[in-house]
């Protein structure tokens, strides 16, 4: 009788790019943290790998080295041109300037009568187009 040993492979291509099995985390990930300089250790526990997941990685970058390059670079244009996108969106809605401070945007909104308001709401005016409403 012989033994069969079967194996399931680490890296499993998806629709978002190669991943660790049964995880949601891309070789992408993987491959900005080696090249942010970032150590095996601090990688595994951030992102919650084994030695073995890490290894498989590490193994499949090496191996695919020039589309991995080529799929990252466009993932980070994507990604620059969206976060420019909605930063202009924002400042189009904004009363603020997309340098104003958190703190600042706060002292502002309750010098308005704005207060935190977890049943605040969007409400409809003619006049005023879409505002939020404050009970008291």
């Amino acid at each position: 009788m012989s033994a069969t040993i079967s194996t399931t492979p680490l890296i499993v291509e998806t629709g978002r790019g190669p991943c660790i099995a049964g995880r949601r985390t891309t070789v992408y990930v993987i491959y900005e943290h080696l090249q942010s300089g970032l150590d095996r250790e601090f990688i595994k526990k951030h992102l919650l790998l084994s030695d073995a997941q890490l290894d498989a990685a590490i193994a499949y970058i090496a191996q695919h080295k020039n589309k991995i390059e080529k799929d990252y670079t466009e993932i980070v244009r994507c990604s620059e041109h969206s976060q420019e996108y909605y930063e202009q969106l924002y400042r189009g809605r904004s009363r603020f300037s997309v340098n104003t401070p958190m703190e600042e945007r706060a002292i502002i909104l309750r010098r308005l009568g704005y207060r935190h308001n977890p049943e605040a709401k969007i409400v409809e005016s003619s006049q005023q187009g879409r505002r939020l409403s404050f009970s008291e």
